[in-house]
């Protein structure tokens, strides 16, 4: 009898090279994946079901108590996917499997989800393990409705460091637990604040504040957002200050803390490979002040007091000085000014700052701003040279004595107005 010519049979579990690289990818950073695994989604969803089902299969073959939690974390979140996971954990001996499959069967309103559960099901007991059959949801048994996802929004930093954070969490049967806290990055939890509400009320209460005061606020993962409060509730009491009896009454229930520190939300878009790779970016950090969220960044006095007489003698001179002469010492003082107001620590501190208005920005549509905002970012990992500083922060040194020297200026003109004369 002659035999059919039939197309090779894929190997079981031999990834493809963009299965195989984001496996990997995903293995090596799997804390910061669990943080938000919406891009994880967003990824898995340009696969091919087999591709889908090689995916899990890397991690499944991992084994490790973090790669089980992603499993766990990409469950029930769409069909497409829960079919593929479901198809992979006939091949994972472990109990977890039995009860992942079990989460999956009750959880989906999918025939074929549930099919492929109990497929998966039998083949895992045909070897051994101990697992119970899925039944039939009886129409007499009461099944909880399973609660919302949390929300979270963040705002953009100001000038000082200081940002608002907002996390809501489901209720059971209804309702909501809702989370404000206004934060600066160099003293921890300045306001805080809970109270019970609805999704609806929660999200007017978040929309409300844009229009009274100068904020860009941009839905952020969950998680994220309570990291953020949590680290700065760690700042709170090095600065010697004591936590509010708000705060300690309402943390119970805000949820498990993610893992610290936090790997900022724009790296979930944007690679800082990529970043330190554009220098055409970074040079162009300067004009992220003529942005809205940047317009009003500018240094405080008693960081750059100690200049200000030196500012005062060149801007008046007696000596006969060229305009080029006079701005390009003016352009030595905004130098020395950068170079030595930011040391390492201050770097890191702009750095972080820099990172997360990256993410508003991206947020907000501003891809392009976002891009030379994290360029920004990265560029501070390095010292500036005498020559070439940042251009961002010999921008905010510039800016800052400039309009200082402006308003001094401005004053001067308006005190002999207030002179009465006899």
């Amino acid at each position: 009898m002659d035999q059919k010519n039939h197309p090779p049979k894929k190997k079981l579990g031999v990834p493809s090279p963009p299965v195989e690289a984001l496996a990997k990818e995903v293995e090596e950073k799997i804390p910061l994946w669990l943080q938000d695994v919406h891009p994880l989604l967003e990824k898995l969803g340009s696969f091919s079901p087999e591709e889908r089902e090689d995916f899990f299969l890397c991690l499944i073959k991992k084994g490790s108590t973090q790669a089980s939690a992603i499993l766990e974390a990409l469950c029930c979140q769409k069909e497409r996917l829960d079919l593929a996971l479901a198809k992979s954990l006939s091949h994972w001996a472990s109990p977890q499997a039995g009860i992942l499959l079990h989460r999956l069967g009750v959880s989906t309103t999918s025939k074929e989800v549930v099919k492929s559960v109990r497929k998966s099901i039998f083949r895992l007991r045909s070897k051994g393990l101990p697992i119970e059959e899925l039944t039939e949801p009886s129409s007499a048994v009461y099944l909880p409705v399973r609660p919302k996802p949390s929300e979270g929004f963040l705002s953009s930093i100001e000038s000082g460091g200081a940002r608002l954070v907002f996390l809501a969490r489901p209720q059971i049967p209804k309702g909501m637990v809702a989370f404000s806290a206004l934060i600066r990055d160099t003293e921890g939890i300045v306001e805080f604040h809970g109270f019970e509400t609805s999704r609806k009320d929660f999200r007017e209460y978040v929309a409300a504040f844009p229009r009274e005061y100068p904020w860009e606020i941009v839905e952020a993962d969950p998680e994220y957002c309570l990291g953020v409060i949590i680290e700065a509730s760690e700042i709170t009491p090095k600065k010697e200050r004591a936590l509010s009896p708000e705060f300690l009454e309402w943390r119970p229930l805000m949820g498990s803390a993610p893992l610290l520190p936090l790997r900022p939300l724009i790296y979930h878009y944007l690679k800082e490979e990529e970043m330190k790779s554009r220098p055409d970016l970074l040079e162009r950090s300067a004009s992220l002040f003529q942005v809205l969220p940047f317009q009003a960044w500018f240094l405080k006095e008693e960081e750059f007091r100690k200049y200000l007489h030196l500012y005062e003698e060149a801007a008046d001179s007696r000596l006969v000085l060229t305009p080029y002469q006079k701005e390009s010492r003016l352009m030595d003082i905004h130098r020395q000014a950068a170079r030595e107001i930011f040391d390492e620590k201050r770097r890191l501190l702009y750095r972080r700052r820099l990172e997360e208005m990256a993410y508003v920005l991206w947020k907000k549509g501003q891809e392009n701003e976002a891009r030379i905002s994290l360029a920004a970012a990265v560029g501070l990992e390095e010292e500036s040279g005498i020559l070439s500083p940042h251009p961002f922060l010999l921008e905010l040194v510039k800016r800052s004595l400039t309009v200082h020297m402006a308003r001094e200026e401005k004053k001067k003109e308006e005190e002999p107005r207030l002179i009465i004369k006899p």
